[in-house]
């Protein structure tokens, strides 16, 4: 006995029936579109997904009625996704009956249930009977809503007249098949599949097919040693999607403990395994010795041989998105665990590397004496639209706003507009050009006439997340994903190409002709100018900030299980100078300071700041003295550090607070944009840029600019804003007010 049964839990919610008997049409449109409920599938008074089938009604029944009657007209299988494609049910026929799978794709992915038979007959009847019942509560509750169209093309639905069932199309039998790999002295993953029904063979694509890749079977893990690690069965292409994430995370976090779920007999069964310590434990079995790296290479080879079973019992399955997004993760997972089992590898021979000049800013005052009063004037204004690439970039002459819909220069003395060009989704500007990604397309231009120099399609893969970097050479970086190419900035010829296997982000540091590239994975390459492997290091775990160049190495923060952990390189050679554990996980770059590099993050959600000493000893370790995790900029013999509503700290070398300047109960804009400091003055952009005296903290002035997200001030205090909705301001100094003891005011 089969039954289908729609939930009405939303018909006794009073705001859903007055949405339904809204006046309007649009709004009673709306609220059927909301109803949201399961859909129970009951055999033998059994709900087959234990209450896991819940989706938008009036989608998700029409959706079941046009599958089951796809079955019923001698279609192979069919397929309905519910709770946004995290719960799929799965109809596959045979002959005169429907044998009915749900799975669960969160992890750990599991089959909730498995080839359950009922009558195809019965089922299209109980389907269509539930279509009824629903459309026929929805008239009940406001007779208006049933002549709406999502109404009126489910009851079309429902009740169609039935296609005569015709036998479908004989499954060419299958056989088992088994897969072993067997090295010396490595951990080794084996499966099996039963295919007796030839389920592989009734995918007819196009796109992604669940339902055919279920084959029953059998997934074996064992150690170097031959000691079983993991036997499980069920379907093995729902085991390896979840072991290949788990093995992706062993990959990138060497450090500390991986825990992960896999699914285990029965409906909410679950098994535990952790691997820590070159050792793994499967829930409360005894702790098997096996190297993480190996055991991830394992799998991992596991999963692509399965990939290449699939298509070699049923080549069609070759165009199934999900049977390709598995092997394209396991050969991707593969390649990152090759170099993270190579380790570190330094340089031959040693290389001249030039690191960038930190810019500092005017030592010389403003004014003697005790500064009181600031005053600006606005010179430009300009929209750009939501800045993107460095927002604003300002030189002597030129100063360049980059946004979504224009890219404008701007003479920097008199504001008047030079050139203007169409906006993009990533802007670069460096040395005299300007390169813009627009769609699939990137162009550069002359900075200072906006004069076209060349246009080429985007180089890499997926033009969508490509972001532009321009770098001495000249080269211009084009990343995305795990890929990086560089081209030639005056031509736009590709030069090289890179990949970071598994990286989801790149960071990239230009030291010179060497590039430091920082992954997501915890894998750090330096590249030569011919874009060839100079060096590699593998960190504590995935980089959580960019690189930072310092004076004699680059400080890299890395995110472990216990914390965070900074690590100081030598660029020339890749050689580590040291690890430095830290208590929290930074959430922005380190800051080079008084001979020191401080870091800020989290801990158990309080904002704290780290300082260590240029060998990585721990210096001190204090409270952040503003609301939040705070920007950090260095002063001369301290720290300056500024909160998200604008309040800002100065510490001295020790960590102590030299002095204050609270904001709270100010309006936060978006991000927490980093204090600038010239001439003596704290420039601290907030809800306004306030101007505050370096020495004192104590105000002395605004500019006039309303919630900037991007900044940049000049030595002549001349200072250009952008903010989130990309309006572009330019203010000057008009003048300023100053007490001198025993002199006159200036």
């Amino acid at each position: 006995m089969v039954r289908v049964r729609i939930g009405e839990g939303w018909a006794l919610d009073p705001e859903v029936q007055s949405g339904l008997r809204a006046p309007r049409a649009a709004d009673r449109r709306e609220a059927v579109r909301a109803l949201v409920d399961v859909v129970a599938i009951e055999v033998e008074g059994v709900d087959i997904a234990s209450g896991r089938t819940e989706g938008p009604l009036a989608s998700t029944v029409r959706a079941l009625v046009e599958a089951v009657a796809r079955l019923a007209a001698g279609a192979d299988h069919a397929s309905v996704p519910f709770d946004d494609g995290s719960v799929e049910l799965l109809l596959h026929r045979r002959g005169g009956l429907a044998m009915l799978s749900v799975a669960s794709l969160s992890r750990p992915s599991r089959l909730i249930a498995h080839d359950v038979e009922v009558d195809l007959p019965h089922l299209a009847e109980a389907v269509k009977e539930a279509a009824r019942a629903f459309c026929h509560r929805i008239s009940t509750i406001a007779p208006g809503a049933a002549t709406l169209p999502e109404v009126q093309a489910l009851l079309r639905a429902a009740t169609r007249r039935p296609v005569p069932s015709r036998p479908g199309v004989p499954a060419r039998p299958g056989s088992p098949a088994r897969r072993t790999r067997r090295r010396r002295r490595e951990a080794t993953c084996s499966f099996e599949i039963h295919d007796e029904g030839a389920r592989l063979a009734t995918w007819r694509g196009p796109g992604a097919d669940l339902a055919s890749l279920l084959v029953p079977g059998r997934v074996s893990i064992r150690a170097p040693d031959g000691t079983p690690v993991l036997e499980l069965a069920g379907a093995p292409f729902l085991l390896f999607r979840d072991l290949c994430a788990a093995a992706t995370r062993i990959a990138s976090g060497p450090a500390g403990p991986v825990l992960f779920s896999l699914a285990g007999r029965g409906r909410g069964g679950a098994i535990r395994v952790e691997v820590s310590g070159g050792a793994v434990r499967v829930g409360s079995g005894p702790a098997v010795r096996c190297d993480p790296l190996a055991l991830a290479h394992a799998i991992l080879e596991g999963a692509s041989d399965l990939c290449a079973v699939f298509r070699r019992r049923a080549p069609s399955q070759a165009g199934n998105e999900l049977l390709v997004d598995l092997e394209r993760s396991a050969t991707a997972g593969l390649a990152e665990v090759e170099e993270a089992r190579t380790g570190d590898r330094r340089a031959a021979t040693p290389r001249r590397v030039r690191t960038p000049r930190v810019p500092r800013p005017a030592a010389h005052p403003l004014a003697a004496g005790t500064l009181r009063r600031v005053a600006f004037r606005r010179v430009a204004s300009a929209e750009v639209g939501a800045p993107v690439g460095p927002g604003i970039r300002a030189g002597p002459e030129v100063a360049l706003a980059s946004g979504r819909d224009r890219v404008v220069a701007l003479d920097a003395r008199r504001g008047t507009r030079l050139w203007s060009a169409p906006g993009g989704e990533s802007v670069a500007a460096d040395g005299g050009l300007v390169a813009i990604r627009r769609g699939g397309t990137v162009e550069c231009r002359d900075a200072a006439s906006g004069v076209v120099a060349w246009t080429r399609p985007c180089p890499l893969g997926d033009p969508a997340t490509a972001t532009l970097l321009l770098v001495p050479g000249p080269r211009l970086l084009v990343s995305g994903g795990a890929e990086l190419v560089a081209l030639d900035a005056r031509g736009g010829e590709r030069l090289w190409g890179f990949a970071s296997p598994g990286a989801a982000r790149l960071s990239i540091l230009p030291l010179g002709a060497l590039l430091v590239v920082g992954s997501s994975t915890g894998l750090v390459h330096a590249l030569d100018a011919a874009g060839l492997p100079a060096w590699r290091l593998r960190g504590a775990g995935p980089l959580s900030t960019p690189p930072r160049a310092g004076a004699r190495a680059v400080i890299l923060c890395f995110a472990s299980p216990v914390g965070g952990v900074a690590t100081a390189v030598d660029p020339s050679t890749g050689a580590r100078i040291f690890d430095a554990p830290i208590d929290f996980v930074p959430s922005g770059p380190p800051v080079r300071f008084a001979g020191r590099i401080a870091v800020a993050g989290r801990v158990a959600g309080d904002a704290f700041v780290a300082a260590l000493e240029e060998d990585g000893r721990p210096a001190w370790l204090e409270p952040s003295p503003v609301p939040g995790v705070p920007a950090l900029l260095p002063r001369p013999g301290g720290l300056l550090a500024k909160g998200a509503d604008g309040s800002c700290a100065s510490l001295d070398r020790a960590g102590r607070v030299a002095w204050l300047r609270a904001r709270e109960g100010r309006p936060v804009p978006p991000g927490n944009l980093a204090p600038a400091l010239a001439r003596g003055t704290v420039f601290v952009p907030a809800e306004e840029v306030e101007l505050l005296d370096a020495g004192t903290g104590g105000v002395v002035g605004r500019v006039p600019a309303h919630a900037p997200v991007c900044m940049t001030v000049g030595d002549d205090l001349t200072t250009w804003t952008v903010d989130a909705e990309g309006l572009v301001e330019g203010a000057r100094l008009r003048g300023h007010l100053s007490i001198v003891p025993g002199g006159r005011a200036g």
